[in-house]
């Protein structure tokens, strides 16, 4: 073996391990070892075991479908230091998130319908199963790793994503409406601000792996694989969720009975009518005392009648505003607006010190939850439009999972099989380079963040399929060699010389069509001009360099003199 080769070994060795490197950790064996937390997440989240407590009657009887409570005894220095409750918060909603989607996973319909950071318990609501057998299926969950955790250091933290026509889920596009934003100078600022408070709202309602992007100007694209409440995820989306607390000056069941108002200081608001209750009309403050900028967290609760409500803590500022706003109004009502609707308007009885309040309504517990999440979240600075909405059903995604992977095992079979029977020996050493020629197409979608989705699969057999032709222009060329009687070794550089320039044209022509389709397309037909691409550029590598080096290794010796064809 020369330098040459050692050089070349080196090379195909370094590209095999980083193609496995960074394949490995996006298959089931991986995730069943090593936990579906990241080892950072295991490390800072070391949960002792998960404690099942029961619902209240009033829970299970808000909810539709079974109630979970699941407490994480968590053993862990970051807890017990902490002082910033949005970290609590972050890290245990890793937890949440990770019961969910293998939950999911698990064809369960399922979401996270409340997280206690005080507590670390999280609420799961299932649609399709008995307490009793969600609670084992919480159970069989693989967060934490079975084997050491540093063997995973040597592995890059990433995952080939699937995209929503393999797993799911809903296709959202929305326009930030311009009028609403109070900055016409700064619209790109609220596009980019509703960005970070719409991934805050679905982080905290439970939704894995989400992709929520700006697009063009002001629009923003959000694709949610598993959703199995589409409306609600919605509603969620597009409340704004401006939440103020406003004195009220009038209060009255018409707002032709209320007067004057002056509308440099004031504000005529309604609070919705219902079945048991008829609407009523308020004149307000204009300035709003309290706002949702100084809440500090709101989750929900009941009443003394079993009643969702959504409890709300200010910080310290807010706090300080709420008990200076009660002390001076004794007597006047406090209304709580939301989206500029009044929820309520309670009498202050006393000045309220704790920074604490509640809204009440005729809220379901999903409904309550929702606006919990949107309030925690923040306001949306300004109004989304809904331009575009597409739902894929689980089924169509698991059927396409199902076709694709069959398609392409059983082309892989077909191909393999093909290869060995017509060319003997050579057919071998054309599918070890196949085999890398995936391997590097799974590799550079991790390394590079793409997306795996149906057309994509049908790139990626495309271009296998492809490499199976150069490997077999080569081969036939090296076969017109031998025939013509030259040695074994002269066949082999013979015929990878007259083969090179045919093959480089015939992928490069391809490549300048991938890019066109890259370059101009979006959605599925780009995720087919990704892997394409990717597998083209891979089949020249294996082709002209793996293949050749394994041949040279094998026959360049001299001790072979014949070749088997």
């Amino acid at each position: 073996m020369n330098s040459k080769h050692s050089l070349k070994i080196t090379v195909v060795l370094a590209v095999f391990l980083l193609s496995l490197l960074y394949t490995l950790p996006s298959t089931t064996w991986w995730s069943n070892v090593f936990g579906t937390l990241t080892p950072e997440e295991q490390n800072a989240i070391p949960i002792a075991s998960f404690e099942y407590l029961e619902a209240s009657q009033t829970e299970a009887d808000a909810a539709t479908g079974s109630i979970l409570k699941v407490r994480a005894n968590v053993a862990s220095e970051l807890f017990n230091r902490a002082k910033n409750p949005a970290k609590i918060e972050d890290v245990l909603n890793k937890v949440a998130d990770e019961i969910r989607r293998t939950l999911v996973e698990s064809k369960l319909d399922v979401r996270v319908v409340n997280t206690d950071y005080t507590d670390f318990v999280i609420t799961i609501n299932a649609a399709n199963i008995t307490p009793d057998n969600l609670k084992e299926a919480v159970k069989k969950t693989r967060l934490y790793a079975s084997m050491p955790l540093a063997i995973t250091s040597f592995f890059p933290n990433k995952k080939i994503t699937l995209g929503l026509d393999l797993k799911g889920g809903i296709d959202l596009v929305y326009q930030v409406d311009l009028q609403s934003v109070q900055d016409s100078d700064n619209i790109a600022d609220a596009v980019q601000r509703s960005v970070e408070i719409i991934r805050n709202r679905i982080d905290m309602y439970g939704i894995a792996e989400p992709s929520i992007k700006a697009q063009d100007n002001n629009r923003i694209r959000i694709q949610l694989p598993g959703v199995k409440d589409p409306e609600g995820v919605k509603q969620l989306i597009q409340n704004t969720a401006m939440l103020q607390f406003h004195i009220v000056n009038y209060q009255s069941t018409t707002v032709d009975t209320l007067g004057t108002f002056d509308p440099q200081s004031e504000l005529v608001l309604m609070q919705p009518g219902n079945a048991k209750q008829t609407a009523l009309w308020y004149r307000l403050n204009k300035k709003p005392d309290v706002t949702g900028s100084d809440l500090k967290y709101a989750k929900v609760s009941f009443d003394e009648l079993g009643r969702p409500i959504v409890n709300l803590e200010f910080n310290s500022d807010g706090a300080a505003k709420f008990a200076r706003v009660t002390g001076a109004n004794l007597g006047k009502q406090l209304a709580i607006v939301l989206d500029n609707k009044v929820h309520s308007a309670p009498v202050i009885q006393s000045r309220i010190t704790g920074g604490m309040a509640q809204i009440t309504g005729n809220f379901t517990f999903e409904e309550a939850q929702n606006l919990a999440i949107v309030l925690r979240a923040g306001a949306l600075p300004a109004s989304l439009i809904a331009l575009e909405s597409r739902v894929v059903g689980p089924t169509l995604g698991q059927k396409s999972i199902d076709a694709g992977v069959i398609a392409g095992i059983v082309g892989i079979l077909l191909v393999t099989a093909y290869m060995i029977f017509v060319y003997k020996s050579l057919g071998h050493y054309a599918n070890l380079a196949l085999v890398l020629n995936t391997l590097i197409v799974f590799a550079s979608l991790v390394f590079f963040g793409g997306t795996m989705t149906m057309p994509g699969i049908a790139g990626l057999i495309l271009s296998l399929g492809m490499a199976v032709d150069a490997n077999v222009i080569i081969f036939e060329r090296i076969i017109e060699e031998y025939k013509s009687g030259k040695t074994v070794r002269a066949s082999i550089a013979s015929g990878f010389d007259r083969a090179l320039s045919c093959i480089i044209d015939s992928n490069i022509t391809t490549l300048l069509v991938v890019a066109i389709l890259y370059a101009f397309t979006a959605g599925p037909i780009r995720g087919f001009a990704t892997t394409l691409g990717i597998g083209l550029i891979a089949n020249i590598y294996t082709a002209v360099v793996v293949t050749k080096l394994l041949l040279e290794l094998r026959y360049n010796s001299g001790k072979i003199k014949t070749l088997n064809i």
